[in-house]
């Protein structure tokens, strides 16, 4: 009797080591697919919260541009350089400087065929009127360059007072092999006084400069303002330039002269 249990026993022995092994094989595979569906299930949420921090972010960056504009808006009519909304949920810090003032002039904006750059060869006073000092009183001859460093065509309007009276000379004239007219003279046939000289590319779109021996008068202001909401920042800069005159642009349609008295 006791034989026989022996012997059942060992007849039942391989097969409960193989429900045994295939029950561990199940396990195993539960374990591997709890794992890879966390890993899922981790991975989504990370890309959902990244996802939501970007939009959040670009949402910050929009609203700390529009402070920055609200910042250049209020200097603009306070001359203030501390804006803060009423709330206090938002703030620009204004850093304000003169644009020119150097013996290189330019404004680093490409300026399309048939359209002009100008630059003013006078001061201005704190009222934005034209002054007197006059950079021909200084310098004879500038540099006009433009970025394309090769030959090309330029309009150029120049404009100055003489005997009382304001005139302009216009020429097209090439550049050198360097994009560059060389020693354009701003005070050819007597005693001129320089007021304002305006560039047309006629053939490419350039970037155009001056270059002189002085430097030139200061042209404006740059104000650059960070705008900062929640700790982020957004910085945005603009030219504010002294304008052209009517009385300048009257001369350049009828061609003649304007007479300052």
């Amino acid at each position: 009797m006791i034989r026989q249990v022996k012997n059942r026993i060992r007849e039942k022995g391989p097969a409960q080591k193989l429900r045994i092994r295939a029950g561990g094989q199940v396990v195993l595979m539960v374990l591997l697919a709890s794992a890879l569906i966390l890993t899922l299930g981790l991975s989504a949420s990370r890309i959902t919260t990244t996802e939501t921090r970007i939009d959040t972010d670009q949402e910050l960056l929009k609203q700390a541009f529009n402070m920055a504009e609200s910042g250049i808006d209020y200097y603009m009519v306070t001359g203030e350089t501390n804006y803060e909304t009423d709330g206090g949920d938002g703030a620009a810090d204004l850093k304000v400087s003169g644009l020119g003032n150097d013996k290189i002039l330019g404004f680093n904006s490409m300026v399309l065929v048939g359209n002009y750059e100008y630059f003013w060869l006078v001061d201005h006073e704190s009222d934005g009127d034209v002054g007197r000092d006059y950079y021909s009183s200084k310098v004879n001859a500038i540099d006009i360059c433009g970025s394309n460093n090769k030959v090309t065509s330029f309009k150029v309007d120049y404009f100055y007072l003489t005997g009382g009276n304001y005139k302009v000379e216009r020429k097209v004239i090439d550049t050198g092999s360097d994009g560059c007219i060389a020693g354009f003279d701003i005070a050819e046939g007597g005693n001129r006084s320089s007021l304002l000289l305006t560039v047309m590319p006629i053939e490419t779109p350039n970037k155009i400069e001056l270059k002189g021996r002085e430097n030139f008068p200061i042209q404006g202001e740059q104000i650059s303002a960070t705008g900062k909401v929640e700790g982020v920042n957004n910085t945005v800069t603009v030219l504010n330039r002294y304008s052209v005159d009517t009385f300048l642009t009257e001369a350049v349609v009828s061609g003649g002269n304007v007479s300052s008295k």
